[in-house]
């Protein structure tokens, strides 16, 4: 994609400029549900009006050139997220870098994440080798980029993980935060665990989840923040030798022996 091409698409950024304000004008929206919450950070709102702005009008405020210089957009923005984040934590690196096996050793969990999720596609559902790629880990940008490059571009594992992709970016922060609500009401649980849990190597979902830590702990905001933003940098490191060597093999041979029983049954 030529430079100019992204940075001389007046229109989106305008557009997205004036979403970006009405969202923080917005701000974070706190949604009880019973005894728990999810936290609506002003980026889910953002998202909701880009959407309406993209599908309500009769003729397209931008091209689908626009859609895909948003998409590298994404890329970027997430990158100044997490630089941001680290720059603002730096005083508690000390204390992340003493727990570095823990941020490592979690990231271990997305290899078996098919045990879930794919019984559940396979048997219930009747889904074929889409079901490969919605489970075998948690669907981001590394996890797409491997698929693409292991199966190509036009392959049923492919449009899988991008089902994936699409629905966790804007679904995915709601749940996450949802969660960190439920999981924060555990007194075993300490809230820094909660704080390595949310950086899976989605930017948004880590925001959701910590924007929902950070109202129940104010006070520990700065390590929280930490926590979060370095185990999102190392999950999005290690989620692909993760998957290379541990989810897609396991996904691969599970779903030949689910494939067998749901023949079977038919």
């Amino acid at each position: 994609m030529k430079r100019e091409i992204l940075w001389e698409d007046y229109r989106l950024h305008l557009l997205v400029f004036i979403a970006s304000v009405i969202a923080e004008l917005i701000g974070s929206v706190r949604v009880p549900l019973g005894r728990f919450y999810f936290t609506l950070a002003p980026l889910i709102f953002s998202m909701i009006i880009m959407a309406l702005i993209y599908i309500i009008p009769k003729k397209p405020l931008f091209s689908s050139q626009s859609v895909k210089n948003a998409s590298a957009m994404m890329a970027l923005t997430g990158g100044m997220l997490l630089a941001k984040l680290g720059v603002s934590s730096g005083a508690a690196i000390e204390e992340v870098l003493n727990s570095g096996l823990a941020i490592t050793l979690q990231n271990l969990g997305e290899g078996f994440s098919f045990i879930l999720g794919l019984p559940v596609a396979v048997l219930l559902f009747g889904m074929k080798r889409e079901s490969i790629g919605m489970s075998f880990g948690v669907s981001r940008e590394a996890n797409v980029a491997l698929i693409s490059e292991r199966y190509g571009a036009e392959s049923p594992e492919f449009r899988g993980v991008m089902v994936n992709y699409i629905v966790g970016t804007i679904f995915g922060v709601i749940v996450v935060s949802l969660l960190m609500s439920i999981l924060s009401e555990f007194s075993f649980i300490r809230p820094h665990s909660l704080a390595l849990a949310t950086g899976i190597g989605s930017a948004s979902m880590m925001v959701g989840g910590l924007g929902t830590l950070i109202e129940r702990f104010p006070e520990l905001q700065t390590e929280l923040e930490a926590y979060a933003a370095v185990s999102n940098i190392v999950s999005s490191v290690i989620a692909v030798y993760t998957a290379i060597f541990i989810g897609l093999p396991l996904t691969e041979w599970a779903y030949k022996g689910l494939s067998k029983v749901k023949g079977a049954e038919k």
